[in-house]
């Protein structure tokens, strides 16, 4: 199709995955009349298996669940000790697949 998306640059800790299941919740429902102002691919719910990894504890042909949220990485959520009540995923400047600030998997 002429609107086909590149495949995405695989960053550090990033893996490339081949989705075999992707599922539709009420969030991306809610998105398409409007929640949160996301403006991209929607699809943060999928299962597959990793064409590419940059990730020692990753593999090629290794099946996976997605991870929605992707840390900024610089922050002291993510750099320094995380406060008990928030894991590093939860960096406060996270993009979230799918929903905000990050294409999801229906492309």
């Amino acid at each position: 199709m002429k609107d086909d998306l590149p495949l995405p640059v695989v960053r550090d800790e990033w893996t490339l995955i081949k989705v075999s299941l992707a599922g539709i919740c009420s969030t991306d429902l809610a998105i398409l009349q409007g929640y949160a102002s996301f403006k991209g691919v929607l699809g943060h719910e999928f299962v597959g298996t990793v064409v590419q990894s940059n990730s020692a504890a990753i593999k090629v042909g290794d099946r996976v669940v997605g991870e929605i949220n992707a840390k900024c990485g610089h922050c002291d959520v993510c750099i320094g000790p995380s406060p008990p009540c928030m894991a590093r995923n939860h960096c406060p400047r996270r993009k979230c697949l799918g929903i905000r600030d990050l294409n999801g998997k229906f492309n």
